[in-house]
């Protein structure tokens, strides 16, 4: 009688599944193994790109829902009841929408003319920075002439001091002129390319006029274009996505801002929506005083307060869906001229 090896015989022996799981094993992952190392430069680079975009894509999903959390929560909160809001069960989404928060936020930033204020003074200074810094930068950055660097050196000096250090002076300047309470100290720095941010608008436009080439203003001057139709006829057209880029820019900053407008402009009907957004407490105390409510119901300003941010930025959020094309486009070509 023969004796048969151990191993011939514990693999008779063997159960039926545990032969499968082998074959499976050998057969199909390492198969698939083999096939994956056999693939060429051409597949194994789409696999690469395809997890690649994944990542990517997964990243942007979570930076955007950082992003619009916030104003998902605004958005909630203005349109509940002061029930919903103390209501620990209610998240997102109010039981009823509660329609009040708005017309008291309306009542309490006396809307319409705190608006006109706002859309008045932002808009005309976006529009004379718009050119104005545009001037600046395609003389500094098309021209030289002795002083340009200590020109350029005056611009980055502006834009590094802080406007709390120039505030009593210039509040002085704009008291003797009797322009306080008026449009004047906030449009009329713009007129001359100052403003907020106006030196960084002057070299956004150096930036972009300097990456034209010089054979295009030598070629409209031997056709006998002066220096004005050559920057308006040639150069402009060409720097379409700074223009957006400041246009968009200068029209939100001087909407958001909190610091200049409200100091020189303090009056009651003068006012714009930041100062009177951030009064909108006192304004709900009194309301509150005068309808006789709870010290609970006073306590509750939360989604009336939120009703008027999202009101403040509306504006702001048409402005940038119009112009987000060209935007983008300024941000990503940027120095890249079409």
């Amino acid at each position: 009688m023969k004796l048969k090896p151990v191993k011939a015989a514990e693999a008779e022996g063997a159960p039926v599944e545990t032969k499968q799981k082998k074959k499976f094993f050998e057969g199909g992952i390492k198969g698939l193994i083999k096939k994956y190392e056999n693939l060429g430069y051409k597949a194994k680079k789409k696999v690469y790109h395809f997890i690649s975009r994944l990542l990517i894509y997964f990243v942007l999903i979570e930076m955007a829902y950082l992003f619009i959390l916030p104003f998902i929560y605004i958005l909630s909160t203005s349109m509940m009841s002061s029930q919903d809001y103390m209501d620990p069960t209610v998240q997102y989404i109010p039981t009823s929408v509660s329609w009040s928060n708005f017309v008291k936020a309306y009542q309490a930033l006396d809307y319409i003319k705190s608006f006109f204020n706002s859309m008045g003074t932002s808009l005309l200074s976006a529009i004379f920075q718009t050119v104005s810094c545009a001037l600046i930068g395609y003389s500094l950055g098309r021209y030289k002439f002795r002083g340009r660097n200590v020109l350029f050196i005056l611009v980055v000096l502006v834009l590094l001091i802080p406007p709390q250090v120039m505030i009593l002076a210039s509040y002085g300047l704009w008291a003797d002129l009797h322009l306080v309470n008026t449009w004047g100290p906030v449009v009329l720095p713009a007129v001359f390319g100052l403003g907020l941010r106006g030196a960084l608008f002057v070299m956004i436009y150096m930036y972009f006029f300097q990456r034209i080439p010089a054979v295009m203003d030598d070629a409209a001057r031997i056709d006998g274009a002066g220096p004005l139709r050559v920057f308006g006829i040639i150069m402009l057209p060409l720097v379409k996505s700074a223009i957006a880029i400041v246009f968009i820019f200068s029209f939100v900053w001087h909407w958001n801002d909190n610091y200049e407008a409200p100091t020189y402009m303090y009056l009651e009907g003068k006012q714009t929506l930041q100062p009177r957004l951030a009064n909108i407490q006192n304004y709900f105390n009194k309301y509150a005083s005068s309808q006789m409510m709870s010290e609970l119901d006073k306590a509750l300003s939360e989604p009336m307060l939120f009703a008027g941010c999202l009101m403040v930025m509306v504006p702001v959020l048409i402005v940038y869906i119009v112009g987000q094309k060209q935007l983008a486009a300024g941000i990503e070509r940027i120095g890249v001229i079409e």
